[in-house]
């Protein structure tokens, strides 16, 4: 809503004419709507869909005669020559806008070379999270606005900036380099400052309680009265409490995991590829159940007793022919998270849960459908954004439906599901922004419920390495982009 009105005013005042808006696919209803509510008159049009013809002819009736474009990093990415021309000549922009903008966070991926590619002369980043691994990712947004002009290139920030920030977080770091890490990250936080403006919700909470002024009645005392404030009134935001749940392996995944680590041919078994990146996914695989693995592995580790030879290739990759007892027992997660979703059933709580792999919701999928749940869900096959507004619309106003099954990726990013009041993170992101995403999917404005959130840890795994990485990393944004909380901590 901010950015609307500020390109309004501009449009008014007719210091802007051409705005292009890039955002992910899920987000372009939401923002069409807003355009329609709050800037009736503005002539906004979409570059997307599957009719060419269409898109050509919206691109280049907003490029004639002024107004604001909106489009997809995916059709950014393919059309980038088209959106940077008019007429066989270059195209500049005057405002280019780019939501989620930690989508360019790696400069060498085709969606960030494809948005420098395109000319612009203003340009403005929406992201909540500005920082999800390393330093880096923020020179790239800065590079990106500031058309390269602000902290110089990536080899002269890595040096000066990254490098010694990162090390001083480093439990051997010395006094000397810790001092040296504080001090950069000092520097680079005044160097950003005038560029980047940061909000929280707990800043937004502050703004509204602040509004009091004090008097002195006739006894000498003070009272503190608040503004009569006659502009729209924030609503306040609830609780959120963050709970880490430490599961254990059940005894099926333990004997796996153990022998993966040990035994050589097992690894071979698990393994398609030798690399390490493999092996740390196999073992996040068996963390969330040992059915994540593949057909073969199954059967000849012996998850399928009983089972004809025959079918051992062709059905040892499905759980039709295994029963709800035998999934959930063989998941120190699922024996949990089962026993969780009853009580929340009971106490009438409705429940998102987010996990990364698509098997992992069919098997929860399966159980809490014969168990008399009503589910909903939403991961990468649904492809159609109607669909997909639907199903969040439903879930949104039917409150039958107890619990809403999401993958990270695609649940994760531009929706709004304040009807749920409880969070499960079923597996642990490496970056903690992507789980951050998710868990704002329900804490967010609109919210009138306490939140909590369940994230599911399996101790004594890769799993708790992953927490760890998380926490450091969470730290380093803290450090490096103005958090008021100790980041040391």
């Amino acid at each position: 809503i901010q950015v609307i009105t500020f390109l309004s005013g501009m449009y008014d005042c007719e210091l802007v004419k051409h705005c292009l808006l890039v955002m992910p696919t899920s987000l372009i209803t939401n923002w069409t709507k807003e355009f329609a509510k709050w800037t009736p008159g503005m002539r906004v049009k979409e570059f997307h869909g599957t009719s060419k013809m269409e898109r050509t002819r919206n691109l280049e009736k907003v490029q004639r005669r002024g107004g604001v474009i909106i489009t997809t990093y995916t059709m950014l990415m393919n059309n980038w020559q088209q959106l940077a021309s008019y007429r066989g000549r270059e195209f500049t922009w005057d405002y280019m806008i780019l939501d989620e903008a930690h989508k360019i966070k790696t400069s060498t991926t085709k969606t960030a070379k494809s948005a420098h590619a395109v000319p612009s002369t203003n340009r403005v980043l929406l992201t909540g999270t500005p920082v999800q691994n390393n330093l880096k990712e923020m020179w790239a947004l800065f590079d990106f606005a500031c058309h390269g002009t602000l902290l110089g290139t990536a080899k002269t920030f890595k040096a000066e900036y990254e490098n010694p920030i990162t090390r001083a977080r480093e439990k051997d770091s010395t006094p000397g380099e810790k001092a040296l890490g504080f001090r950069m990250s000092e520097t680079l936080m005044t160097i950003i400052k005038p560029y980047f403006l940061r909000r929280t919700k707990a800043e937004v909470q502050k703004i509204k309680l602040s509004r009091t002024h004090e008097y002195s009645d006739n006894k000498g005392s003070k009272v503190q009265i608040p503004h009569k404030d006659p502009g729209a009134v924030m609503p306040t935001l609830t609780r959120k409490n963050d709970l880490i749940v430490w599961t254990y392996l059940s005894p099926a995944q333990e004997d796996i995991y153990r022998q993966f680590i040990s035994l050589d041919h097992i690894k071979e078994l698990l393994m398609t590829s030798r690399s390490p990146l493999a092996e740390l996914t196999i073992l996040k695989k068996l963390c969330d159940h040992p059915r994540m693995l593949s057909a073969t592995a199954i059967a000849k580790l012996g998850l399928d007793e009983g089972r004809q030879q025959g079918d051992a290739e062709t059905d040892a990759h499905t759980i039709d022919n295994v029963s709800d007892d035998a999934l959930i027992s063989e998941s120190g997660k699922l024996v949990f998270l089962f026993a969780l979703l009853e009580r929340l059933r009971q106490e009438g709580h409705r429940t998102l849960i987010f996990a990364h792999y698509r098997k992992v919701l069919d098997i929860i999928e399966r159980i809490l459908g014969n168990r008399g749940f009503k589910v909903m869900r939403l991961d990468g096959t649904i492809t159609q954004i109607t669909e997909r507004e639907r199903r969040i619309e439903r879930f949104q106003k039917d409150k039958r439906y107890s619990v809403f099954l999401l993958t990270t990726q695609v649940g994760g990013v531009g929706i709004t599901l304040t009807g749920a009041d409880r969070v499960v993170i079923y597996d642990p992101s490496w970056n903690p922004a992507t789980d951050a995403q998710a868990v704002d999917r329900a804490y967010r404005i609109g919210q009138t419920e306490n939140v909590v959130i369940y994230r599911l840890i399996t101790c004594g795994t890769v799993e708790e390495k992953i927490y760890r990485r998380q926490v450091f990393k969470d730290s380093l944004i803290k450090q490096n982009t103005g958090d008021k909380k100790n980041p040391f901590r």
